[in-house]
């Protein structure tokens, strides 16, 4: 699996993002386009820097307008310009997480928000060319990833006064995120903007080997005793995950009590995987082996519904060291058949592998609406399926 890490060592700004990202996933031809897309009032620079000896970028911008905006201005911004689809998705789902902050802090309609800090052009700015950097990125292969990110100690001055750090608007914004903070540095480190952005598209990163491809600095620009830099690593990992097999015999309970646990087990979002295996038990009963398979945290918690389930009255929970993961992706795709057009979805195995599936329910249906043999119809969307993944090459 191809990996984007953001490591916000001494904490993170909207700048410093798309600084990190300036050059490997964004290129300068391409921030001009936005700049002119939304008719931005700013002026920017990209120059190299050298903080306390590691050589970085940084992108300063000069703004000419300098007015606040309204959370409804800049939907109303982006949704108008030519940006891509995907773009404007992304960028106005940040500003979204911005004004749900921002309202739930001040105790009103998030749509009424007024941004200050966050609604200028520049940060307008930033989020937009973050986010193409960010899906050149996505649309490379790679899933984005943080390391715990530093949010600074102190206080810090507001437009409506001095508040702690981090700002309750951070805080907002971190509560259902997936990545990690440290309240530890100089000041106020992570900026609402940056903590959207990482909020948004990043997960924690967990402890994978690493095979490191790239590395890239974005500089802030305050002076800390810590290099005001954020990395941003590229590279590649094995995916792997930690499992527990799960399993118990049962000789007293009927087929039709199995088939019902069965159901229960296949539909219970913690478990990965079921087996049933027909054995013999004691006195050469006839007996069923029940098999789960279930991630390490979830194991005691399914054990405990698989007794509820059978009655078991002991169920083994194995330990599996890790296994191995296919990198996989979803999709759909139009399939025409006897003149009419259907969509299939499919899953493929990436990026070595490539074998691809399509969803059998999927399958099922059509053959069902064309009083077609199921075969016949697989072929046909297994055909488009390989043209696809031909024309991809």
């Amino acid at each position: 699996m191809k990996v984007a890490i953001f490591d916000a060592f001494n904490g993170a700004g909207g700048d410093m993002i798309l600084s990190s990202l300036v050059g490997l996933a964004i290129g300068k031809s391409e921030i001009d386009e936005i700049v002119g897309l939304l008719n931005l009032k700013i002026d920017y620079q990209i120059e190299k820097v050298n903080v306390k000896g590691i050589e970085a970028k940084r992108v300063i911008v000069k703004e000419k307008r300098g007015d606040e905006r309204e959370y409804s201005e800049i939907v109303s911004l982006i949704e108008g310009s030519d940006l891509e689809d995907y773009v404007k998705a992304d960028s106005l789902a940040i500003f979204d997480i911005l004004a749900k902050a921002e309202g739930k802090v001040h105790g009103r309609d998030y749509r009424e928000a007024v941004f200050h800090e966050v609604g200028a052009d520049d940060a307008i700015f930033d989020v937009v060319c973050c986010v193409k950097g960010i899906r050149n990125l996505i649309n490379r292969g790679y899933r984005l990833f943080a390391k715990p990110v530093r949010t600074g100690t102190g206080f810090t001055q507001f437009s409506h006064g001095k508040y702690p750090v981090p700002p309750p608007a951070v805080l907002e914004v971190l509560k259902n995120a997936k990545i990690k903070v440290i309240f530890e540095g100089e000041g106020e480190l992570l900026t609402p903007t940056a903590a959207s952005i990482l909020s948004y598209y990043c997960e924690d990163f967990p402890a994978y080997p690493l095979l490191v491809e790239n590395v890239t600095y974005g500089a802030g620009s305050r002076e800390t005793e810590v290099p005001n830099l954020l990395r941003l690593i590229l590279g590649e990992v094995a995916i792997h995950d930690s499992i527990a097999l799960i399993e118990t015999t049962v000789d007293d309970i009927s087929g039709e009590f199995v088939g019902y646990a069965l159901e229960k087990l296949i539909s219970d979002e913690r478990v990965l995987d079921v087996t049933a295996i027909p054995a013999f038990g004691k006195k050469m009963r006839t007996a069923t082996l029940i098999k789960v398979i279930a991630r390490t945290e979830d194991a005691e918690i399914v054990a405990e519904e698989i007794m509820r389930l059978t009655g078991s009255l002991g169920v083994r929970v194995i330990p599996v060291y890790h296994r191995i993961i296919a990198e996989r992706e979803h999709g759909a795709v139009r399939v025409k058949i006897e003149g009419r057009e259907f969509e299939v979805r499919f899953k493929r195995s990436m990026p070595g592998f490539r074998h691809v599936k399509p969803e059998f329910d999927d399958i099922v249906r059509i053959a069902e609406e064309l009083s077609m043999p199921i075969h016949q119809v697989y072929r046909r969307v297994m055909k488009v399926l390989d043209d696809v993944d031909s024309n991809r090459k």
